[in-house]
Parts: C-alpha cells; structure tokens; sequence
C-alpha cells in the first residue's frame, strides 16, 4: 500500500495515499499549499492530524489567503467552504481506515452513512455530507485516482442513491430549520430583557442584541471594529476588511453598508466598549473580544446558544448545561437562526421586504424563501389590515 512522506514536519508521520489526494483536491480549490499535520489552532476536533493550508510563506492561511469563493468552474473555496470540505471528507478517510482511494468500496460509503446516523444528525445534516463527500469522490474519479474493473459499481454513483434514500427534498434543504431551530421574538425579548438587568453592557448582550436588532451574518458582526459604532449619526458601519480583521463578508466588498440603530442600541454599545470590552493583546480594535484578541465564530455560537437554553436541560451526570455545552438543549439557537428570528420580526413589526433587504444585505426572494417564517397567527395579523379592508 502506497506512502507519501508529509515533509510538513521532521517528525510528523507518514501520510497516505488517500490523504495525499484528499490534500490534492484541497489545494487545488484553495490554491494553497495543503499538507496533513496538526493544526496551530486549538479548537475542538475529532482528530488530531488534518490538512493544514500554508501560504507560499509558511504561515498557516487565514481566511484573506483563500480566494473569494465565488462559484466558478473549478469552485474555488473560501475558508468555510475549505473547512467544511476538510473536515467531511477527512471524517470518512479516518473513520473508515481509508488508505488508498482505490480500495473503497460501497460498504465503506454504506458504513459511514451508518456512523452520521448514529451521531443523530438530522437527514438534511447528512444529506450534506454526502453530497460533500460525492463531489471529492467525483473528482477523484475525473483524475484517475479512482478507476473501476468488471463492472464495479462507481462510488459516486453509490452516494447518490444513499442521499436518494434520504429522500430530502429542495424545500426541505432551503427551509431546513425554520421549525425547530427559532425561538419567539416574545423569548428574545425576555432574553434582552434579562441580560438588562443581570448581564447590562456584557458582550453577549452586544452580540445578542445587534443579531436580533440588525439581521445580520456572522461575518458582519465578528468584523465589527470599535470605530465602526457612529453614535453621532445612529448608525453602525460594516465594512469588508479580511486582511484586517480576519473574516470576510459573505458578498466580499458588495456587503458594506450603513445601518441605522436605535439610541438605545447604541448606549448599550458604548457603555460595552467603555466599561466591559476586554482589552485583547496587541491593541486590537475589534468589537467583540477576548484577551487573545478578535472572537471566531465557535466562541459566538457558545454565546448566543448559551443565551437561549432553556435553563431545565442537564447533561449525562445530571449537572445544568453550561455555555459550553448549551447546543446539547433543544431549545437553544445559534447566530444564524437568530438572524432568521431578527427577520421575521422586521416583518411583523412591519418593514418593507426593500427596507429589509438593505438592512441584512439579501435579496427579497432569498428572504422570502429562506428566513421569513411567521407563525400561523402572526402570518393572519399581517393579512388581517389588507383583507378586512378588502372585504
């Protein structure tokens, strides 16, 4: 069985030839230089060793190395998209003890199907994954580094008909948790609320209170620099600055824009950055912080997770859900269901699909297909003027 030395390191063990390829497909997307080691980062991960970009430098790429992400005929991967590529396929290469790509056969593909249901995700989760995993497996076969003898079924062929049997429709994957992943703008508010009261000017509450007032993405919040906040002119300034910041807009330069906030908003802002904002090391402007500097997206997503678990769920040894583990209580949201929450409030407030559209930077019929999802009740109050006068 094939090896190919990972020079990454003098000490660091060899690399297969099915981790070769999988570092193949990602540099080629990433148009980095991508070898398997362990990461410099710390964060949590199931296994130690995992493709690692480099610049031309040396360093390990931020998310300004890669490119853009926009579609095209080779789809180029931004960071997230590498991420989330790396991480699935490298899960069914360690998982299932792939050593050359030449060697999988459907039961391979069969087991790990098996192994995503077990860990209860739910059909859209791995429907995703499977189709992650095809595309790596489709270019493997487009580069000859699989091949097939005596009729031996094709391996993408084999995924497809795994993610036909979950049977997940195209409504279902673009409307994959309006349901059970939002909480009611009467439960954010009570969250405000509270934080007001016990938690006033921390940085959950900003981070909390700018989602739900503004709509916005990730990216847009964890970008914000302290300079940004205009009490003056009530508005907050998002700007695109990768190279700075160290996160890029989801549409690059075309997502800047101005928004407009409340009084009350802003004080909560300004009395953060006055009296609660840790200072980060190395000065950094940076918003929402922690002392090793501008906070990523797996510290905002314990936060607002958090804020919204229902208090009453306990883990294996009976002990209260911490921020740590809140994402273990049904009840709990991340950022990007909570923009889903902030949207449909605008709506029922009654915001114009234009006003809006500005405000969280989306196109009308994204919002309408995608984050607009009232309640039956709610959905009759906004009809209720219109009919009655109708009629």
């Amino acid at each position: 069985m094939s090896k190919v030395t990972d020079t990454s390191t003098d000490e660091s063990p060899t690399t297969n030839q099915a981790e070769a390829d999988l570092c193949d497909f990602l540099a080629e997307r990433s148009e980095l230089s991508v070898s398997f080691e362990e990461p410099d980062d710390d964060r949590e991960r199931r296994y130690d060793r995992l493709p690692v970009a480099r610049t031309q430098a040396g360093t390990q790429a931020d998310v300004s190395d890669f490119p853009s992400g926009k579609s095209d005929e080779r789809g180029n991967f931004s960071k997230k998209t590498y991420v989330r590529y790396r991480d699935t396929v490298n899960d069914f290469i360690q998982s299932q003890d792939v050593n050359e790509l030449m060697e999988v056969t459907p039961r391979e593909i069969g087991r790990w199907n098996q192994i995503l249901q077990q860990r209860d995700y739910a059909r859209t989760t791995r429907d995703g994954k499977l189709e992650t995993l095809g595309v790596f497996i489709k270019w493997a076969e487009r580069e000859w580094r699989i091949t097939y003898e005596d009729g031996r079924e094709k391996l993408s062929d084999v995924i497809s008909k795994k993610r036909d049997d979950l049977d997940v429709s195209n409504d279902e994957k673009s409307r994959a948790g309006d349901d059970d992943y939002r909480i009611s703008s009467e439960r954010a508010e009570e969250i405000i609320g509270h934080m007001a009261k016990h938690d006033y000017a921390s940085r959950q509450m900003v981070e909390f209170l700018l989602i739900y007032h503004i709509g916005c993405r990730k990216s847009a919040l964890l970008s914000l620099n302290c300079g940004d906040i205009r009490p003056q002119k009530g508005i907050i300034e998002i700007r695109n600055r990768p190279e700075q910041a160290g996160v890029r807009l989801k549409k690059g330069n075309s997502g800047e824009r101005d928004v407009n906030v409340t009084d009350g908003v802003i004080g909560v802002v300004m009395d953060y950055i006055k009296e609660h904002r840790t200072e980060p090391q190395g000065g950094s402007d940076a918003l929402l912080t922690s002392w090793a500097g501008r906070i990523n997206e797996s510290t905002l997503y314990r936060d607002i997770a958090g804020l919204t678990k229902c208090g009453d769920c306990t883990d294996n040894n009976g002990e209260t859900l911490t921020k740590q583990n809140a994402s273990d209580c049904p009840e709990s949201i991340g950022p990007h269901d909570l923009r889903r929450v902030a949207i449909t409030t605008m709506r029922d407030k009654g915001l114009s699909w234009q006003i809006i559209s500005g405000r969280v930077n989306a196109k009308v019929e994204m919002l309408k297909q995608h984050y607009d999802s009232p309640t039956y009740e709610r959905a009759a109050e906004r009809r209720k003027a219109e009919v009655i006068d109708a009629l």
